[in-house]
């Protein structure tokens, strides 16, 4: 476990690859689970006043489920997720094109309609974040339906944290991420050779 700043972050995020390949897995991480995406609770807010802008791109039955029961399933204790279409578990801002699941917040902030791109969970997807103490702990979440991800990972060489760069940085900063990139330099080097 590697701890930059106030952010535990284990090993595996270095040391596995990933890369998502859309074409081969359909967005299956919209559409499976038992559950919605976790959402942070200063998400909820954006989620309720960017409902109006993105919910021309969901489907009929993810608008009926917003419609009904919001834009967010509080679970208790501050914790809330993503609310589910009834007909197939997907999350309810999820639409199809080209068979191939998509996010309608996602499709809105990238037509520069909100400012707002998405729950932070799914951004950082196959991260998990949760508590530990003081600590937020990053963990490397294994699912069977991201196996297309993982050998295009390892067959491009891009490791889970390289991976998500991006999302990295937009939810710890800039200097955070370089703080990291250096540990991991570090810890590569003083790495046994075999």
């Amino acid at each position: 476990m590697l701890i930059v700043g106030n952010v535990l972050v284990s090993e595996e995020l270095i040391d596995k690859c990933f890369c998502c390949d859309i074409e081969q897995c359909r967005g299956l991480c919209c559409v499976e689970g038992d559950l919605g995406a976790p959402v942070a609770p200063e998400e909820v807010a954006e989620l309720e006043e960017y409902y109006p802008d993105f919910q021309k791109y969901m489907t009929e039955e993810g608008v009926a489920v917003v419609e009904d029961g919001g834009t967010f399933v509080f679970n208790g204790e501050d914790s809330f997720e993503t609310p589910l279409m009834v007909s197939n578990d997907a999350c309810a801002f999820t639409y199809f094109e080209d068979g191939i699941a998509k996010c309608a917040v996602e499709r809105c902030f990238l037509n520069q309609e909100i400012p707002f791109r998405k729950p932070i969970s799914c951004y950082l997807y196959p991260i998990r974040v949760s508590r530990v103490g003081d600590y937020e702990a990053l963990n490397y979440d294994h699912w069977s339906i991201c196996k297309t991800a993982v050998e295009n990972g390892n067959r491009l060489k891009i490791p889970v944290f390289r991976f998500l760069k991006e999302p990295l940085i937009a939810k710890y900063g800039e200097d955070w991420y370089a703080e990291l990139e250096e540990m991991v330099r570090v810890r590569n080097e003083d790495a046994p050779s075999l």
